[in-house]
C-alpha cells in the first residue's frame, strides 16, 4: 500500500512536470498542427507506449544500463536524434496539401502513433527521469517495491496522456483555423518540420546529466 503523504507529493508533481511544455508536448503540438487532432491524439498515446516501455525497464532494474553505460547512453541517444530529424526533413519536403479529413485516414493516425512510441523509446532521457523520478516516491516498507513502481508509472503515464490530448486538441483548432489559408498552411508546415529538426538537434546535443 501506498503512503499517502508520497502519492499526494507524487500527483503534485507529476502534473507540474505534465503540464510545463517540453520536448514530448512539443512534438505533439508540432503533429497535431500538421495533420489534425486525431494524429496529435494518436501520436500522444505512442508517447504513452514509450513511457510505459520505460517504466517497465525502470521496474526491472534494466535501465540502470543507459545510466553506467556512455556507449548505451550514446547510441541510444543519438538513434532517438536522428529519428526526429528525419521526420522534420520529410515534413519540410512533404509538398501535398494537408488532408483535412485525416481523421478518416486511419493508416496515417497508425503511423503517428508508432512515431510517438519510437520517439519515446529511443529517448533515454526518459529512462534516466523514471529511474531517478520514481523511486523518491516508493517506501519499501509499504509493500511490494516494483507494483508500487508499475502503479506509480501507470498514474504518471494516464495524467500525462491526459494533459497531452488537451495539448493536441488546443493545437489542432489552431490548425483548423489555418487550414483556411494554403499558403499559410504550407508556411505552417515547414515550422512544425524545423521544430522536430531542432528537437532532435537538441536531444543529440544534450548533455548527459
Amino acid at each position: 500500500m501506498l503512503d499517502f503523504a508520497n502519492f499526494t507529493a507524487f500527483l503534485v508533481a507529476t502534473l507540474v512536470i505534465s503540464i510545463i511544455p517540453g520536448p514530448d508536448v512539443a512534438f505533439i503540438v508540432s503533429r497535431s498542427v500538421a495533420g489534425g487532432k486525431k494524429v496529435g491524439i494518436a501520436t500522444a498515446f505512442g508517447m504513452q507506449l514509450g513511457i510505459m516501455f520505460h517504466i517497465l525497464l525502470a521496474a526491472f532494474g534494466l535501465s540502470a544500463i543507459l545510466m553506467t553505460s556512455a556507449l548505451a547512453f550514446q547510441i541510444v541517444k543519438y538513434i532517438g536524434a536522428a529519428y526526429l530529424i528525419y521526420l522534420g526533413i520529410q515534413t519540410i519536403r512533404d509538398k501535398e496539401g494537408i488532408n483535412i479529413n485525416i481523421q478518416e485516414n486511419h493508416g496515417g493516425m497508425w503511423k503517428a502513433f508508432w512515431q510517438g512510441a519510437i520517439t519515446d523509446i529511443f529517448n533515454p532521457k526518459v529512462a534516466l527521469f523514471f529511474l531517478t523520478f520514481l523511486p523518491q516516491f516508493i517506501n519499501p516498507d509499504k509493500g511490494n517495491t516494483f507494483f508500487q513502481f508499475i502503479f506509480l508509472g501507470v498514474v504518471f503515464g494516464l495524467l500525462g496522456l491526459i494533459i497531452d490530448v488537451c495539448y493536441s486538441i488546443i493545437a489542432s483548432s489552431i490548425r483548423n483555423v489555418l487550414a483556411k489559408n494554403k499558403n499559410v498552411m504550407q508556411w505552417q508546415k515547414k515550422v512544425s518540420g524545423f521544430t522536430l529538426i531542432g528537437l532532435g538537434t537538441w536531444l543529440a546535443f544534450e548533455k548527459r546529466s
